[in-house]
């Protein structure tokens, strides 16, 4: 299959650099003139681990391509993946920017000719497949296509390794037709036993904030602990080692310290919360 992947940052970057590496035929797309000439001469606009070397192979073997032709490459694409990014919006606390996903649809949208998987790799909230149908359909009424929730798990610094051998691959669709075709696309870390969750489109969608959100609330959990520790003379290293060979609760993310931060988990949180809110259902 040939895959387009709009947006080439760190998610972008490695999602399509990966797939490339399985064999499919990969283009990435973006904007920015500046950053294509750059990744067509090999400069990679990210530091990960292994990615120059991975970027530089495919694209050698000419199954990466990097493009700022949107229509010409959509059109000939069978499965597009949005992977642009959603800042929080400053006026509404909690609130990501989905503008630029929008936007993204649209482009995609004007250039659709065949049947076309849309997949939303962006951490987006819940119902923004629905939101991102009907753009594509307001758009182009006539086109066949799926539009596929498939959230990005990628730590820094091993996002590769993670991409290649995942805990698990979470897909949300509506049809059949979009399943067999995502099935396809994973076939081959489904042959390495890696689980892969199909389910709707926005269980999806809630299943990364609810993965970040919990990660973050075992890191605040054992900050809270440690504070005891230090009263009461208890040593949280133990603590943590005590609880974390649980099997129900695990030892990751139980080290003690200035609190959760990094890109992801802060905005998140405050997303899941806004999330609720705007549900009427209080977290």
């Amino acid at each position: 299959m040939n895959i387009s992947i709009i947006g080439t940052g760190y998610v972008g970057l490695v999602t399509g650099t990966c797939f490339s590496d399985l064999g499919f035929q990969v283009t990435c797309l973006d904007l920015d003139r500046q950053k294509i000439d750059g990744l067509k001469k090999g400069v990679i606009p990210i530091y990960e681990p292994g990615l120059e070397n991975l970027v530089q192979k495919n694209a050698r073997a000419k199954r990466l391509f990097f493009s700022t032709d949107t229509k010409n490459t959509v059109k000939d694409s069978d499965v597009v993946f949005i992977a642009v990014g959603t800042p929080p919006v400053l006026s509404k606390v909690g609130a990501a920017d989905l503008s630029y996903v929008f936007d993204a649809a649209k482009d995609i949208a004007e250039s659709l000719e065949g049947y076309t998987v849309i997949v939303t790799k962006s951490t987006v909230p819940v119902d923004t497949a629905k939101k991102l149908e009907a753009i594509i359909r307001d758009v182009n009424p006539i086109v066949e296509f799926d539009v596929v929730s498939n959230p990005e798990f990628l730590r820094e610094g091993s996002a590769i390794e993670d991409f290649m051998r995942p805990d698990r691959v979470v897909v949300g669709c509506r049809t059949e037709r979009a399943e067999k075709v995502m099935r396809t696309l994973y076939q081959p870390l489904f042959q390495l036993e890696t689980p892969i969750v199909f389910t709707s489109p926005e269980s999806s969608e809630l299943i990364k904030y609810a993965a970040n959100s919990f990660l973050a609330t075992k890191i605040t959990f054992i900050n809270q602990i440690a504070d005891l520790c230090e009263k009461c003379d208890a040593n949280v290293n133990d603590v943590a080692l005590g609880i974390g060979l649980d099997t129900r609760i695990g030892k990751k993310f139980l080290n003690a310290g200035p609190g959760y931060g990094g890109s992801c988990f802060p905005k998140d949180t405050l997303a899941l919360a806004a999330t609720a809110r705007d549900f009427d259902v209080p977290l």
